[in-house]
């Protein structure tokens, strides 16, 4: 590929992946906080209460698909 391509095609990836967003199921969410704990931007807080996690980044939020990847009940999606 041609470096004007291939900048085309990251450019389009990019803004792909800036219109996706976090979405939380928190009836599977069993409070591993295994995606508080590989968040990059801090998008995730620990309730002790509830002993789940709540998503808070909706503006800081990189779509780095990290949480989704750690979470072990599938409760978290990139969509």
């Amino acid at each position: 590929m041609d470096m004007k391509r291939t900048l085309t095609h990251e450019w389009h990836n990019i803004r792909h992946l800036r219109a996706m967003r976090i979405y939380l199921d928190e009836e599977k969410c069993i409070g591993a906080w295994q995606c508080y704990e590989v968040c990059p931007v801090d998008c995730w807080t620990p309730n002790y209460d509830t002993r789940k996690v709540e998503f808070h980044g909706e503006d800081v939020c990189v779509a780095c698909g990290a949480c989704v990847l750690q979470c072990p009940e599938d409760a978290i999606e990139l969509r």
